[in-house]
């Protein structure tokens, strides 16, 4: 929870493996004079909705899906280019003929905004923990303190099964994107695995590996716990 070890930068490692309470508190002693704080769910849902708009990837009423950074070693601002094979094998970690680093011009399509401008890795990269918790902050095994603002996260009512999209919280990007069929949403076809009880904590984004179930609008429960596949993501505001 060290907050001197972020960094948000192109074309290096991603911080995974780290437990929810450990990338919250590393990330709202980051910058306390900006309000540093890891991001909630329903930021994650306002980006998305951003990126599919005209401030976004939206040109004349026709909407791009974001590109999937689909670099095999989790290095951040890749993007897929060939959409030829789905095969895993593909996924390089490397430049290659099936992904492009962020120095590479076309990388810019897994912006949000199609340009350097953008919000990289909403799509592939790690799965990203959000501050979307079903139940309370105790719920699974998070290590989170229970008296932190109730501002910095989204509580969702407990649910018995992945697919209680109802309870979701109007503007999160999550139950807006029905109808649903086996865990994915209507939405590009991203991952729509619902929180529930012992699964309690939101993920976005989908995973390098998933090929088309990733994506912006892609969310999958999570424990809390560390994961050698799952990052976070910060927020500043003023």
């Amino acid at each position: 929870s060290d907050s001197s070890k972020i960094q948000i930068k192109p074309n290096v490692y991603s911080w995974r493996n780290i437990a929810v309470g450990n990338a919250f508190n590393a990330s709202y002693n980051y910058k306390r004079e900006l309000d540093s704080h890891m991001m909630k769910n329903t930021e994650w849902g306002a980006v998305s909705y951003l990126q599919h708009s005209k401030y976004g990837r939206c040109t004349d009423g026709l909407c791009e899906e974001i590109t999937k950074n689909n670099n095999s070693s989790y290095i951040t601002g890749y993007a897929k280019i060939s959409t030829s094979s789905t095969n895993e094998s593909t996924n390089l970690g490397i430049d290659g003929a099936e992904t492009k680093n962020y120095l590479n011009s076309l990388s810019v399509f897994a912006s949000t905004t199609g340009n350097y401008s953008g919000i990289y890795d909403l799509s592939g990269g790690s799965l990203e923990y959000v501050m979307g918790v079903s139940g309370s902050l105790s719920s699974g095994n998070a290590e989170i303190a229970e008296n932190i603002d109730a501002k910095y996260y989204d509580v969702y009512r407990e649910a018995e099964d992945f697919m209680s999209y109802q309870y979701r919280i109007l503007g999160d990007a999550i139950g807006e994107l029905g109808p649903f069929l086996n865990f994915t949403s209507s939405w590009y076809s991203d991952y729509a695995n619902f929180v529930k009880r012992n699964n309690s904590w939101i993920t976005r984004g989908g995973n390098w590996y998933y090929d088309e179930p990733s994506g912006a609008f892609a969310f999958i429960s999570g424990t809390g716990e560390m994961n050698v596949g799952n990052s976070f993501r910060l927020v500043l505001s003023i």
